[in-house]
């Protein structure tokens, strides 16, 4: 059970890509309008979010602010949380999440219920634990 937890977060962390387009998705933003900004086409700017193209410092960097996130945010395996304070710098309204793919809340699910399966485990250690003294 930890194992495959660790092992789906060494794979998530290789897989930027999909925690940029849920960015992107949540800020409201198009793959088109990001790469403008960023001076690509929107077919380079695919690529990133596909994780078929490496992203250089300076490119995270500036693809980082644009999406009002740091660098750090993109690159951790650790989910990111968007900051919907403020202007909303797309058009979707302040919060949405309807835009989530469904590989995304796929693997969201997938990991709460393991994680639910964990602690329940744990607690039956415990439990077992406790009654042996």
């Amino acid at each position: 059970m930890r194992f495959f937890i660790h092992l789906l977060f060494i794979c998530y962390k290789h897989m930027y890509g999909a925690k940029i387009r849920m960015i992107r998705e949540l800020r409201g933003y198009s793959q088109e309008n990001i790469a403008a900004k960023l001076g690509m086409t929107q077919a380079s700017y695919s690529r990133i979010e596909n994780n078929q193209t490496k992203l250089d410092t300076s490119l995270l960097e500036k693809l980082a602010k644009e999406l009002g996130v740091s660098a750090s945010d993109i690159m951790s395996a650790e989910p990111v949380v968007v900051n919907f304070y403020g202007p909303n710098h797309g058009s979707a309204p302040f919060g949405s999440i309807g835009t989530i793919n469904v590989e995304q809340k796929e693997l969201y699910e997938k990991l709460l219920s393991t994680k639910d399966e964990e602690i329940a485990h744990l607690k039956l250690i415990i439990e077992s634990l406790l009654s042996k003294k």
